[in-house]
């Protein structure tokens, strides 16, 4: 027993012990840190001292819930809680729990983390990036305006010189705002301040005015950008905005990442339950290796060809993130050499009832 609770003290995570009445076992030296008890004042006392009131009250209905019907729904995860201190301070922790047998008698093991200063530096991280971007934002826009003018001509005719340093200009200017953009979203993802605004939409509609969208775009690159299938019956529930961004980072990418001369299609697919938009290039693919980076955020796969496209490498993070909690899927299949397609799906929708439409709701034609 000398032998266990050394290593017990020695973890920098508090480590408790209950029963399955929730009273407390074991408490180590990080977890006497933590709290600010001792562990001879915490053993044989109920958990749920170390927790605010309304986690202390869902504690106690958790463990009769678990002893009746054996349900578990924390065992095994890592879930993000609140504990209370010795002096009453809530402060936010992360804890592990796990189940265990101790002569002959079920017991629960927790491992508590202390996460003030990780929510502190998420924090000063949001507020930082949140502030750039709104800064970057305001000279970007004064910039933009005036140069799109000079690019349309209405201010006189251009000399093909002039004309191509403005065109240059002008793109530029575009990336970086989307880059600000993307920070915008990604900060608002991160703060779980981005609302939604889901209503049932037109896949066909949704899809065509995406292709439509990009087809600049397309012509830009050379490439030849077309849309297949989808029936007019076919609804989804989505935001519409953010439905049009998740696809045109799919688009965009495709394009950018394809030959000159070469095609896009974007092709929806139905099944009884599911709809699928995929977006399908013929460009340099993904290496099996990078598969499991392609999702996350400041992720770009190495080489020149990725490089030299560009991006911040939150788009596809950003489309993950939207896509699930818009309640679909989003997925690829690539290989090296061989193109890739990109794909998102939603459940099936009923479509909106004319009624509603009629009384202010948007129904794509």
């Amino acid at each position: 027993m000398g032998y266990n609770s050394a290593i017990l003290d020695v973890v920098a995570d508090g480590i408790i012990c209950i029963d399955e009445y929730g009273r407390i076992m074991t408490f180590n030296k990080s977890a006497e840190t933590m709290f600010g008890y001792t562990a001879d004042e915490m053993i044989g006392q109920k958990i749920n001292v170390l927790m605010p009131a309304s986690h202390a009250e869902w504690h106690d209905t958790y463990l009769r819930n678990y002893s009746t019907s054996g349900k578990a729904k924390l065992i095994g995860m890592r879930p993000e809680l609140e504990g209370k201190r010795r002096d009453g301070e809530i402060f936010p922790i992360e804890v592990g729990l796990t189940e265990a047998h101790h002569e002959g008698k079920r017991v629960f093991v927790s491992v508590v983390r202390d996460i003030t200063e990780r929510k502190r530096v998420e924090r000063l991280k949001a507020e930082f990036i949140a502030t750039v971007s709104h800064e970057l934002r305001t000279p970007l826009t004064a910039v933009y305006g005036p140069l799109s003018l000079i690019k349309s001509g209405e201010l006189g005719t251009l000399s093909p010189a002039v004309d191509n340093a403005t065109e240059i200009a002008v793109r530029n200017c575009q990336s970086l705002m989307k880059l600000v953009d993307d920070l915008l979203d990604f900060e608002k993802l991160s703060s779980g301040r981005l609302s939604l605004d889901s209503r049932s939409h037109q896949l066909r509609a949704l899809v065509g005015d995406a292709v439509l969208r990009n087809q600049a775009l397309a012509g830009s690159y050379g490439v030849t950008l077309a849309q297949r299938g989808g029936s007019v019956d076919t609804y989804i529930h989505v935001d519409e905005d953010r439905f049009q961004q998740i696809l045109g980072n799919l688009i965009a990418n495709a394009l950018k990442f394809s030959e000159k001369g070469a095609a896009v299609h974007v092709e929806v697919s139905e099944g009884a339950d599911l709809v699928k938009v995929s977006v399908t290039d013929t460009g340099i693919g993904i290496a099996e290796e990078h598969h499991d980076r392609i999702f996350k955020r400041f992720s770009q796969v190495d080489g020149s060809d990725a490089r030299s496209a560009g991006g911040s490498g939150l788009g596809l993070a950003i489309s993950k993130d939207l896509t699930e909690r818009m309640g679909g899927e989003i997925g690829f299949a690539s290989a090296a050499g061989q193109g890739a397609t990109f794909w998102v799906s939603f459940p099936r929708a009923i479509r909106p009832d004319p009624a509603v439409v009629a009384e202010g709701a948007v129904l794509p034609a």
